[in-house]
């Protein structure tokens, strides 16, 4: 069993119903210490949130964990709140070992490899089929505690991973899948509990590197390089409106503060929110 990179309480739930605003409540209400890491994981969520306002929809056996980082100035406590980190979350997920070695297997059978979605998804696009088929979800939320004042004390990373089950999408943004569709390695919610939180921990250090312009630029371009959503043609839609289309362009990569940069005939914009859907 594999270690966590930095000394870190472990708490496991067998039905809750989100683990983000269950350790959330717990960190500010002094159940657990502000000033160093806890994990949560539960069997079953029975509210999960997601970006935007939206539900975490995910069945049984699967990842759901939410990791709690404070703000401080250690390796692996966060040196400042950056829109970079739900990206580098992202691009680290992409490399856990289970999806690199499923990654191979697709590789040599010429099918569309797994990687990270701007802003918070990890999957890949099935072209067939003409959607993103998400295995995986980030939601980054600052926690806030009243101390002299109220004042930012440290994040919490949720991530959903569909392990065993695909859960069925209604709205069509995407389509689900799981570890079990794509390969036939065996492996269970639980043995990715802490190379999970190893991943955001590794997050974390980017994010805090990225003060440095040089190693700023590198990640922007290691994060473009593997980012399903470059040169292609996207709509951006806000909040849970899908007929609108807020933005459009042709993908250009990503910029300093994790905006998505659309090229839209020559016209360069950043995008900082939103729902980004690739057009056929």
């Amino acid at each position: 069993m594999p270690n966590f990179l930095t000394a870190t309480p472990h708490t496991h739930f067998d039905t809750t119903g989100s683990t983000n605003t269950q350790l959330i409540h717990a960190i500010t209400d002094d159940t657990h210490t502000h000033t160093a890491p806890h994990l949560y994981t539960a069997n079953h969520q029975t509210a999960g949130r997601g970006q935007h306002g939206r539900t975490w929809v995910s069945g049984a056996d699967n990842v759901f964990l939410s990791l709690y980082v404070p703000i401080g100035q250690g390796q692996f406590e966060l040196h400042q709140l950056s829109g970079l980190l739900s990206l580098a979350v992202g691009y680290q997920l992409a490399q856990l070992k289970i999806i690199q070695t499923i990654n191979q297997i697709r590789t040599e059978n010429n099918l569309p490899p797994i990687g990270v979605k701007w802003a918070n998804d990890v999957g890949f696009y099935d072209d067939k089929a003409g959607f993103f088929k998400k295995l995986s979800g980030i939601l980054i939320e600052p926690v806030f505690k009243k101390l002299d004042k109220n004042t930012l004390v440290g994040v919490v990373t949720g991530v959903g991973l569909n392990v065993n089950n695909s859960p069925v999408i209604k709205d069509g943004l995407y389509q689900a899948t799981c570890l079990k569709e794509l390969s036939d390695i065996k492996t269970t919610a639980q043995d990715l509990y802490i190379p999970i939180a190893n991943s955001i921990f590794q997050a974390i250090e980017i994010c805090n590197h990225c003060k440095e312009p040089m190693y700023l630029q590198n990640f922007i371009d290691k994060f473009n390089a593997n980012h399903l959503l470059t040169d292609k043609l996207i709509h951006i839609f806000m909040q849970n409106n899908m007929t609108d289309i807020y933005a459009k362009g042709r993908c250009i990569g990503i910029g300093n503060q994790g905006e998505l940069l659309l090229n839209d005939n020559g016209d360069i914009k950043p995008i900082f929110a939103g729902m980004a859907k690739i057009v056929n």
